[in-house]
């Protein structure tokens, strides 16, 4: 604690940083999965090939992703920094998003996606009026998944220069500071926890009355 508050704008700036390329990165994977789900959705002979394409890059360790994007990027001057963080973000929580977000919407009943068609419903409203609503449980799910990952990963990322909490640990491991080590685990786990129930309230504003638990 004594750590803390003598570093605390040493931890403010770091969560900023952390907090920074975590909302990039995010927005974008959210943006993107959700447009690859509603696709796939429509076209079920892909879903297969881009939910194990997508499954594949997500088994990638993120220490090897970094060292294959540093190398594609560094001709680029930009090799180094926020952008390949952000890169690796996206690519390791879009799964989660895209794969909740396909499966929310192949699950919605049938005859109710018919009786709107019967009503007289474009497919435009019938995305945006009943698709979208019934789905957001499950792909509001799949973004605090995604969020956590994040929070994860950018703490490596850490190691190629993306700044963030992952600066307590892995400058404490190479102090031998455990107090460093010790305050930046607690505050990425707290971050964590925090952003997560966040987006639990905004899912549960979100989702319509009659489908809430």
């Amino acid at each position: 604690m004594d750590y803390v508050l003598k570093n605390f704008n040493n931890f403010i700036i770091k969560t900023y940083e952390h907090l920074l390329i975590i909302s990039i990165s995010l927005l974008i994977s959210t943006i993107l999965g959700i447009l690859i789900g509603v696709f796939i959705s429509n076209k079920k002979i892909y879903a297969s090939f881009v939910l194990k394409l997508i499954s594949i890059l997500f088994t990638i360790p993120s220490l090897a992703l970094f060292g294959i994007l540093i190398s594609i990027l560094s001709p680029f001057k930009i090799g180094i920094g926020r952008i390949p963080a952000i890169i690796s973000l996206v690519i390791y929580t879009l799964l989660p998003i895209t794969r909740n977000t396909y499966t929310a919407i192949v699950s919605i009943d049938k005859s109710v996606l018919e009786s709107a068609k019967g009503m007289g419903m474009k497919r435009r409203e019938i995305l945006t009026k009943i698709i979208f609503p019934l789905s957001i449980p499950f792909i509001m799910a799949g973004i605090r998944v995604g969020f956590v990952l994040g929070i994860g990963v950018g703490t490596i990322a850490f190691l190629i220069g993306a700044g963030g909490l992952g600066y307590f640990i892995f400058e404490g491991i190479e102090r031998s500071n455990s107090q460093m080590i010790i305050s930046g685990t607690i505050f990425i786990s707290l971050l964590s926890i925090i952003l997560n129930y966040i987006l639990y309230i905004i899912e549960k504003f979100l989702t319509p009355k009659g489908i809430r638990k």
